[in-house]
């Protein structure tokens, strides 16, 4: 492996290449696009078991939309964001169900009649805005995948918050996606 450090707009930026060179789907960007083509499918199953391949993906882990992947909003911060960008194109993401895709700080509409994918990092910030979007019933139900493990106390007190405002009901399921990476090419991410 070889580690790149510098920085980049003030930024100090650390890059890895994993050596030797992965080929194929056995890589870490085709385990990082698994994962999040599972979270898009709203199911617990493996993408790499899905039947409806559509090969459009670059490692043929795109789902077809069914009754099993509904039409969707994704619901991102500025991280997943560029977690997702190399990972899945617009039509890409729409082959998986995703109509619209939002960041999470920006003014969103009521769409109650469709189911949500919130894909953030588990921040108090974005938890509150979660549980307020909860609260006033933005969509039909929330399935909220973080990019890395919520501790504890701040899951406690996001639960707290949701009961507290009356959005529990509006929670679909919670998911740890361990997916805190931006995977650039198949053997060279950045932390």
């Amino acid at each position: 492996s070889t580690i790149l450090k510098g920085t980049c707009f003030g930024t100090t930026v650390t890059m890895v290449a994993i050596s030797p060179p992965t080929q194929g789907p056995s890589g870490l960007k085709a385990a990082q696009l698994s994962a999040v083509t599972n979270m898009l499918a709203l199911s617990n199953k493996d993408a790499n078991n899905n039947k409806h391949s559509s090969g459009g993906s670059t490692y043929g882990h795109q789902q077809q939309r069914d009754a099993n992947n509904p039409w969707k909003l994704l619901i991102y911060d500025a991280h997943t964001r560029s977690i997702i960008s190399p990972l899945l194109s617009v039509s890409q993401l729409r082959s998986n169900g995703v109509t619209l895709h939002l960041l999470l700080n920006s003014d969103r509409e009521p769409i109650p009649d469709v189911p949500a994918v919130y894909f953030i990092q588990p921040t108090q910030e974005n938890l509150s805005i979660i549980a307020r979007d909860c609260s006033r019933n933005l969509y039909e139900r929330g399935h909220l995948h973080f990019s890395t493990r919520i501790e504890r106390p701040v899951m406690e007190e996001f639960a707290r918050l949701v009961v507290n405002t009356g959005g529990l009901e509006s929670v679909a399921s919670v998911h740890d996606q361990f997916v805190d990476f931006v995977c650039l090419e198949n053997n060279l991410f950045s932390l």
